[in-house]
């Protein structure tokens, strides 16, 4: 070629396709010259013009055999590629999903140490988070603990004082999600219950009112077995309707899902005020009550830490066997 060597064509060509296989096909047979082509060009051949033209179609044949293997090679590699691409896609998307998944459940755990499996369920499944915040809102809140427990423990042996208080707890915590409520904490022998939140009810009150007359019922059953070991104590509850602040309150470390404030004291003073086996409400507790609660108003009681004299109201029970 006039215008260029045939080493310049031979980059041209490998540069447009590093696959296809060259043969040099020259006059000149110099072995120095065939080696320096092969180690920096990486020729598939190198054939001396004159050679048997046998040898030529040989070499060319299996240039060409050569050329098919490796596209065959190639796109083998590009299908590698493409399966590896999508199985990288496919790894991605399940970590995201495995990843949302454990999200949920961790959710669905943290809602089920409050309320019941299937409010849990319910809230996660709607995409919910809003128990999450922390907002004023108009609930419901009652006490519960026993009375007597403290000095009557004294002479139990701790095993069975365990024993005891879990059975407690296990009764009282199914009443309590039959009704909706929402389980803030256990306190030593006591448990803070609230209605309302995370899940809205307007007759939040009235739940909270017939969970407290259910337990009541309960822990009576309960006593009998409880006497039979020594052990005289019963339930006492405090309930208040009011404002208060409810939210996941704590550090990084430790959050709790609680309720906050002026109302939440009252029924806590409520509770310590209440007898063995009474019930005592606020009259905004019994709200829309009337013609299903009997109640006795006591006036002008002084709550521990509260500073003017309550109304307050001791729940019998039931008007009538009809409203149960």
């Amino acid at each position: 070629m006039p215008e260029m060597s045939g080493l310049e064509v031979f980059e041209i060509i490998k540069s447009k396709n590093q696959y296809i296989p060259i043969i040099f096909h020259t006059g000149l047979d110099q072995k120095e010259k065939r080696t320096d082509i092969r180690k920096h060009f990486r020729a598939h051949a190198y054939v001396v013009k004159g050679s048997d033209p046998e040898q030529l179609l040989d070499t060319v044949a299996g240039a060409v055999e050569s050329y098919k293997n490796i596209l065959e090679n190639v796109k083998l590699n590009e299908t590698l590629r493409e399966r590896n691409k999508l199985i990288e896609e496919f790894n991605r998307t399940l970590e995201e999903k495995v990843k949302k998944q454990v999200e949920e459940i961790q959710k669905t755990s943290r809602l089920k140490r409050y309320v019941s499996p299937r409010i849990a369920e319910s809230i996660i499944s709607n995409g919910s988070d809003k128990y999450l915040t922390t907002a004023r809102k108009l609930l419901t809140v009652c006490f519960a603990d026993l009375k007597g427990f403290t000095s009557a423990s004294e002479n139990m042996e701790p095993e069975d004082t365990v024993n005891l208080l879990n059975e407690f707890f296990t009764e009282m915590t199914s009443i309590i999600f039959k009704y909706g409520g929402t389980l803030d904490k256990f306190i030593g022998d006591g448990i803070l219950v609230f209605f309302g939140d995370p899940i809205h009810y307007t007759d939040h009150n009235e739940r909270s009112v017939r969970m407290a007359i259910d337990m009541r019922e309960r822990v009576q059953s309960l006593r009998n077995h409880w006497l039979g070991k020594g052990c005289n104590i019963d339930i006492c509850m405090g309930i208040n309707t009011g404002y208060v602040t409810v939210g996941n309150f704590g550090s990084v470390a430790q959050m709790n899902y609680t309720v906050i404030g002026h109302q939440v004291n009252i029924a806590h003073r409520l509770q310590l005020e209440a007898k063995a086996g009474q019930i005592l409400t606020t009259k905004q507790a019994l709200t829309g009550l009337q013609h299903i609660i009997a109640a006795e108003e006591i006036k002008n009681v002084r709550l521990k830490g509260i500073n003017k004299p309550m109304d307050v109201y001791n729940v019998i029970g039931y008007k009538d066997v009809y409203n149960k």
